[in-house]
């Protein structure tokens, strides 16, 4: 009978939360409801905007499609979110696992495409001519497809490492005695890094436009703006959960128990992962009020469509 009840357990996988105060839940499903129906459908017109820009030979807007990507990702996986949260679905164990590591690889993806970006931008200011071979089509491609391999990679085998738990069928409490150590590591890598980086390369950015008197003053004042909210937002939606994992893994290191940790943190884990999931619209707004031809795209196609629906 044992082996039996084992092995209806590890065929499907009930999402629950039974941790949380049922108001904080559907709070909580509320947010990741507004994120998935907004994201999905602001990420599906910028990456219809930017595909004009895309066709082009040599252009930064390839690399752009990796954090559209990643977005409409992780988009996918809200849903399952929400019913972790009021309790109302089944999913197979391979389901259950791939539901549980895609929003990790998608923020991952994410912050890693961001911090590229700045760097192609800096190189762009500072070395024009060798933003063309960054920005070549085999170039982007290869340097998208490398950097999805080994971070799927590493998502994958940091799951494998952690001790399998049923009830994780959507991140909540991640961070396991067993992989504390791996998870502070990757915290740091994707979390913290990506800051310090993002901050050093935009006063690089913003010094070379000052050295630059080619690029009039108002676009060198506008560049650093854009460039400096993007950091400010990367902190403000990266950094409280990636300060929240960081210090959970130091507490299992020091040998806090995983019990008396969940108590005292599951609830601002969770809080931070919500607000996390609203960097997936961050790249949609950013885009259409820094880019005229995105912009041009999406309101001209408002604007068809009114157009086609006033009676003649």
């Amino acid at each position: 009978m044992e082996q039996t009840s084992q092995e209806e357990d590890d065929s499907f996988n009930l999402l629950s939360s039974s941790t949380i105060d049922t108001d904080i839940a559907f709070f909580l499903a509320s947010i990741y409801g507004v994120v998935f129906l907004l994201g999905l459908l602001a990420n599906t017109l910028l990456l219809w905007a930017i595909w004009p820009q895309v066709k082009n030979k040599e252009s930064i807007a390839s690399y752009v499609v990796n954090l559209i990507c990643a977005a409409l990702l992780e988009s996918v996986t809200l849903p399952f979110g929400i019913a972790y949260l009021i309790y109302s679905l089944q999913l197979p164990s391979v389901a259950c696992s791939f539901v549980y590591v895609v929003p990790t690889i998608s923020q991952r993806i994410g912050a890693t495409f961001v911090v590229l970006i700045f760097v192609i931008r800096y190189v762009a200011v500072n070395r024009p001519l060798k933003y063309h071979k960054f920005c070549s089509r085999w170039v982007c491609s290869f340097v998208s497809i490398f950097l999805w391999l080994i971070i799927i990679s590493i998502s994958i085998i940091e799951r494998l490492i952690a001790p399998y738990n049923a009830n994780l069928c959507f991140p909540d409490f991640k961070v396991a005695p067993q992989s504390a150590l791996f998870d502070l590591i990757f915290s740091l890598i994707f979390g913290l890094l990506p800051l310090i980086l993002l901050v050093i390369f935009w006063y690089l950015i913003s010094r070379a436009l000052n050295n630059s008197p080619s690029v009039p003053t108002g676009q060198r004042r506008r560049i650093s703006i854009l460039l400096l909210l993007v950091v400010i937002g990367f902190f403000v939606l990266y950094g409280p959960l990636t300060g929240v994992r960081v210090y959970l893994s130091i507490l299992l290191l020091l040998n806090y128990t995983q019990y008396q940790v969940t108590v005292d943190l599951i609830l601002i884990y969770q809080l931070m992962f919500a607000l996390n999931s609203l960097c997936i619209g961050f790249a949609p707004l950013f885009y259409f009020f820094s880019s005229s031809g995105v912009k041009e795209r999406i309101t001209g196609l408002f604007r068809k469509n009114q157009k086609s629906s006033t009676p003649r």
